[in-house]
């Protein structure tokens, strides 16, 4: 069962992907990077493909 605060000071930016959890409040790029197995130049081609905003 989950819990919901009435309190919005407690909100996290983290994202579960692929059991690691990633920094929302970090760039894409670089918050990819935090998944085993994915670096800097494999997350900057999955960032371009999707068609993503890399400063975002």
């Amino acid at each position: 069962m989950s819990l919901v605060s009435g309190e919005k000071t407690n909100f996290q930016y983290i994202l579960r992907l692929l059991n690691t959890n990633v920094d929302g409040k970090q760039k894409i790029m670089y918050a990819l990077t935090q998944i085993k197995g994915v670096g800097r130049r494999y997350s900057n081609l999955v960032c371009k493909k999707a068609d993503v905003d890399l400063n975002k």
